[in-house]
C-alpha cells in the first residue's frame, strides 16, 4: 500500500511540475490539451527509460567468474 501511495505521489509530483513549469492553467481547455500531451510524453518518456533500465539490468552479469578466485 505505501509503495502504491508513493508512486501515485511520484505521478501527482510530476503532474505539478508540468503545470508550474509550463504555467499552465488547466481551467482554459487549450492549455489542458498542452498538459495533457506534455503529461502523456513524459509518463511515455518514463516507462520508456524503464523498460530501458530493465533490459540492461536483465542482461547484466552478475555473478563472478568460476573459480576466479581458487586460481592463483
Amino acid at each position: 500500500m505505501k509503495v502504491l501511495m508513493i508512486f501515485l505521489l511520484f505521478l501527482f509530483l510530476g503532474a505539478l511540475f508540468i503545470i508550474s513549469n509550463g504555467n499552465l492553467h488547466l481551467r482554459d481547455k487549450n492549455e489542458f490539451v498542452k498538459f495533457s500531451g506534455a503529461y502523456y510524453s513524459w509518463l511515455s518518456g518514463l516507462f520508456t527509460n524503464a523498460k530501458q533500465l530493465t533490459g540492461y539490468i536483465a542482461k547484466s552479469e552478475w555473478l563472478p567468474d568460476k573459480n576466479n578466485s581458487l586460481q592463483s
